[in-house]
């Protein structure tokens, strides 16, 4: 059975964004305009805060620094001395981070240095779980689960590993014929793992019965390579993002029904962080960062580079987030666990918006 397409979304008829400026202005100059806006679109009427990070730390007096990160760290932390980490160099980018469930001072990476480790904020590795040994391979995602303490690990040729928190490696194989964008367990039923790769499938395994590369639940063939694969938080539902123009919406409970598509602009090129649409971690709604595409059906002139909230069940787009003063690409987004915050990673800054809703600030 063919895919179900929804009809390719439109532009929100009201975006409100915060006033551009004429000049480049300081933050404190900025900070007069770290106002709300209100962004409203059908079946909405959430309020979000601007977003510019600047703005928002503008009575700080933190200068223009090299890291968003460290700008935030003294806003919360005062003071305290920075973490030094040390730096992986020219080529070795993180592809990768999930904080350690067991140990809130401890992350997990995968990186193009070709480990998968865990390390502190003090730049110590405490374990390395997977390394290829080579420069021709590496490793692109992975996740991890508290309640089976595992690890997963995908790397660029196509394998995926699973080891247990000690660093016990469990199999080894390999899965995809191609790079394993994104590997993700189920929230719910975490012995239920997706995986998603260039080779433009995206698979299902019960890592209780993985025997060999052909014992996958189901395979889910898209028309394109796929950025990611992410279950929804009450595990019941499956968001894929392609390299082109389509999120897909499968329900987890029957796979071989035809999945919700909504065809919506995040074309992918090499230099480009890969577009990976999330989940709200509370509500159905799915976020992801707008590419205009001149090719794309619906594009109109001068589209905005804009954060797209979709209703989970419709495909309907519920509004739209924008700042003048930072109108890159929005690769990423992640929420707090609460869901009333949203980082926007665009290139080299981060987007911080926060959530207002009757009248009351959270």
């Amino acid at each position: 059975m063919a895919p179900r397409k929804r009809p390719e979304t439109q532009k929100t008829p009201e975006v409100a964004v915060r006033p551009k400026s004429k000049r480049s202005r300081s933050p404190r100059e900025l900070e007069p305009e770290a106002k709300k806006l209100c962004v409203k679109g059908p079946g909405s009427s959430r309020r979000f805060d601007s977003g510019c990070l600047w703005a928002g730390l503008a009575s700080l007096q933190v200068p223009p620094p090299s890291s968003i990160v460290r700008a935030l760290h003294h806003h919360k932390l005062g003071n305290a001395v920075w973490p030094s980490l040390q730096q992986i160099g020219a080529g070795g980018s993180i592809t990768g981070l999930k904080f350690n469930p067991l140990d809130t001072n401890q992350f997990f990476t995968s990186s193009m240095e070709g480990t998968t480790r865990l390390q502190d904020f003090k730049g110590n590795t405490v374990r390395v779980f997977a390394s290829s040994d080579t420069c021709n391979v590496w490793f692109c995602s992975l996740d991890v689960s508290a309640r089976s303490r595992m690890v997963v690990t995908g790397d660029n040729v196509g394998h995926v590993i699973l080891l247990n928190m000690d660093g016990r490696e469990l199999w080894n194989l390999r899965m995809h014929k191609k790079k394993v964008t994104h590997v993700a367990l189920n929230p719910c039923c975490d012995w239920f793992l997706a995986t998603a790769s260039v080779d433009q499938t995206v698979k299902i395994w019960d890592l209780r019965q993985v025997r060999g590369k052909s014992s996958f639940l189901h395979s889910l063939p898209h028309s394109h390579p796929v950025n990611a694969a992410c279950f929804s938080p009450d595990g019941a539902q499956l968001l894929t993002t392609d390299q082109k123009s389509e999120l897909r919406v499968y329900s987890a409970s029957q796979w071989d029904c035809p999945p919700s598509l909504i065809p919506h602009p995040h074309r992918h090129f090499q230099h480009l962080t890969p577009i990976k649409a999330t989940w709200h971690p509370r509500y159905n709604l799915i976020v992801v960062g707008r590419y205009p595409d001149p090719n794309f059906k619906s594009c109109t002139p001068h589209e905005l580079r804009t954060i797209d909230v979709f209703d989970g069940n419709s495909g309907k787009m519920m509004f739209q987030l924008y700042d003048p003063e930072s109108s890159g690409i929005i690769s990423l987004n992640e929420f707090n666990p609460m869901g009333d915050t949203l980082a926007s990673v665009m290139g080299y800054h981060i987007l911080i918006w926060s959530q207002e809703e009757a009248g009351m600030r959270t």
